[in-house]
C-alpha cells in the first residue's frame, strides 16, 4: 500500500525544469532511496513533498490526502517530516530543547492556559518533555541533552535532527544526505538506526550519495537525472541498469 504517490509532479525555475513530470510512489513501511547525480532534481522534489515549494503541475498525495502546495506546518501535521542535508539545529539550545522544538506540532495547550499554568497545560508539557527525552534516549543522546547542540560533534548533530523530526510523530520521515560528512563508523551505525526506525512503522525516504549505505538500507530505488524519473527498482537491479550507469559514469563518446 503506498503512503505517498506522485503523479505527473513538474517544477520550473525560469526557463529551467527542475523536475519533470514525476510519477511515483513510495510504500508503506519501507525504505526508499532517491538517488542521481548532482543536479538531479531530487532535492526539489524533496521541497515539492514537504511544501517548501508548489509544483507547477501534478498532484502530491500522501496517506490519501492531497498535500500539493500545502503550506510546510500543515504537511507536518499530516504526519510528514524531514531532516535537510546542511543541519539546520538551534546551535544555543540544548539538545533537549531543540527536540522539544519538534513536538511543538503535537501540543494542544492554549495562550491562557500556558500563561495561567492550568493542570492540563503542566501535565502536556510533562508529557512533551518525557517524549523528547524518549527520542534522545532513541537516537542514543539522552546523556547529552543539556549540552547545547552547536557543541555536539557532527555525527551527533545528525541523529538530534532525526531526534526532532520523530519527536513530529511522523509517518514519513525524509532524510536528506543524512550519512554525507560521516565516518565509517558513524554510519554503520546510522544504518542501524534507520532499521531502527522503520521498526517503528515509520516509512522512510531519503537521498543518499553514498552507495555502500544505500544498497544496504533500502528496499527500492528511485533515480533521477535532469529532472526525471529514469529507473525504479530494488537495488540490485538498479545498480546494473545501463541507464543509471550512463547517468552516474557516462558514456564513452567511441561507443
Amino acid at each position: 500500500m503506498r503512503i505517498l504517490s506522485l503523479s505527473n509532479v513538474t517544477k520550473t525555475f525560469g526557463g529551467l525544469v527542475a523536475v519533470g513530470g514525476v510519477s511515483c510512489g513510495v510504500e508503506r513501511g519501507s525504505v526508499v532511496g532517491l538517488i542521481g547525480p548532482n543536479g538531479a532534481g531530487k532535492t526539489t522534489v524533496f521541497n515539492l513533498i514537504t511544501g517548501s515549494i508548489k509544483p507547477d503541475d501534478g498532484h502530491i498525495f500522501f496517506s490519501g490526502h492531497s498535500i500539493s502546495g500545502l503550506k510546510p506546518h500543515k504537511v507536518v501535521t499530516l504526519g510528514v517530516a524531514r531532516t535537510f542535508q546542511t543541519i539546520r539545529l538551534f546551535p544555543k539550545l540544548s539538545a533537549l530543547e531543540n527536540v522539544l522544538s519538534g513536538c511543538h506540532c503535537r501540543m494542544r495547550s492554549g495562550l491562557i492556559s500556558s500563561v495561567l499554568r492550568l493542570p492540563s497545560q503542566r501535565l502536556e508539557e510533562k508529557l512533551v518533555i518525557d517524549r523528547a527525552m524518549s527520542e534522545l534516549e532513541f537516537v542514543g543522546l539522552a546523556r547529552l541533552w543539556r549540552s547545547s547542540s552547536g557543541s555536539l560533534p557532527y555525527g551527533d548533530q545528525r541523529r538530534l535532527e532525526i531526534a526532532r523530526a520523530l519527536a513530529t510523530e511522523p509517518k514519513l520521515l525524509i532524510l536528506d544526505e543524512p550519512a554525507g560528512g560521516m565516518n565509517e563508523q558513524e554510519t554503520i551505525e546510522l544504518r542501524k538506526l534507520v532499521f531502527n526506525i522503520r521498526d517503528r512503522d515509520i516509512t522512510v525516504l531519503l537521498i543518499e550519495h553514498d552507495m555502500s549505505f544505500v544498497m544496504h538500507v533500502c528496499d527500492q530505488l528511485l533515480v533521477m537525472e535532469n529532472g526525471l524519473l529514469i529507473a525504479q527498482g530494488e537495488p540490485q537491479d538498479i545498480q546494473k541498469d545501463p541507464k543509471v550507469i550512463e547517468a552516474y559514469l557516462g558514456v564513452d563518446d567511441d561507443r
